[in-house]
């Protein structure tokens, strides 16, 4: 069986779904679609015998809502990691890899937004094996699926070759960040191009050994941060995503499919979506 630690990145302030969402409450703790908000919903797709307790990183003003909410379902994490500066996932992702190797792990990390649907939990599972062994082959993995429509405020991922027989992951030709509704078509036709999920597969090995390389000046704040636990302040840290710090430079970047219905409820028209497949 894997063993994968997951690491739920709670920290966003829903500022795209205003007026429903608010700094106090954001979108992912929301009940938007059932009982259960994106976020307890994470929580539940990570609880199976293949996952550790997962690490949650979210924003140090989010700290009750987060204890009431997995207090609410019944779900234990292992550790509660809470930013007083808001640097984007690079920071968040940098700082889960180095928390596992300050315990001695090198585990694949499945790193998830906690603002997400996904309809169906075999095919996710299917996915988090898939991108498991290809982390495990030393890439960084992002999850894609099927692009069923015209949409720009997603990110495009253009798949390439099959990278070895023996797993599914495929090559990472580009990625494309929220293109125009232009592009969209264009990428759309070519036909081999899939939405960017904002999930990712790696171990900490890895990830902090690319981001060494290719985004040195993440390094020194989020080791100072991590030092100083569980609260984290690293001010003088790059606000950037891990796509732009990491994904789009490396070489060791591979993509898997995640073949379900999938929606950010970030973005009101990924609401509406979702609300369509309950």
């Amino acid at each position: 069986m894997i063993t994968i630690r997951p690491v739920i990145l709670a920290g966003g302030e829903g500022s795209r779904l205003h007026p429903l969402s608010s700094p106090k409450k954001p979108k992912q703790f929301l009940s938007l679609l059932e009982d259960d908000s994106p976020f307890q919903d994470t929580l539940e797709r990570v609880s199976g015998p293949e996952f550790l307790p997962p690490l949650i990183i979210a924003g140090q003003s989010l700290e009750d809502v987060v204890k009431d909410q997995c207090d609410e379902i019944a779900l234990d994490y292992e550790e509660l990691l809470l930013e007083v500066d808001r640097k984007n996932t690079a920071a968040a992702c940098l700082v889960a890899a180095l928390w596992a190797k300050g315990r001695g792990e090198n585990f694949p990390l499945l790193i998830c937004p906690s603002d997400h649907f996904i309809a169906d939990q075999s095919a996710f599972m299917r996915a988090v094996r898939d991108a498991s062994q290809t982390a495990e082959e030393g890439y960084m993995v992002t999850f894609g699926v099927v692009a069923d429509r015209p949409e720009t405020q997603y990110g495009y991922i253009e798949v390439g070759q099959r990278l070895d027989a023996g797993y599914s992951g495929h090559c990472v030709e580009r990625f494309v960040e929220k293109p125009d509704l232009a592009t969209v078509q264009e990428l759309l036709n070519a036909g081999r191009y899939v939405w960017n999920a904002g999930i990712f597969c790696c171990t900490p090995d890895m990830l902090i050994s690319e981001m060494e390389k290719h985004s040195p000046d993440h390094l020194a704040p989020c080791r100072q941060a991590i030092s100083t636990g569980p609260i984290l302040s690293y001010p003088d840290c790059p606000t950037t995503s891990l796509d732009v710090a990491v994904m789009e430079k490396s070489n060791r970047v591979a993509v898997v499919s995640l073949l379900s219905a999938w929606s950010d409820l970030g973005t009101w028209p990924g609401l509406w979506k979702a609300l369509s497949l309950v």
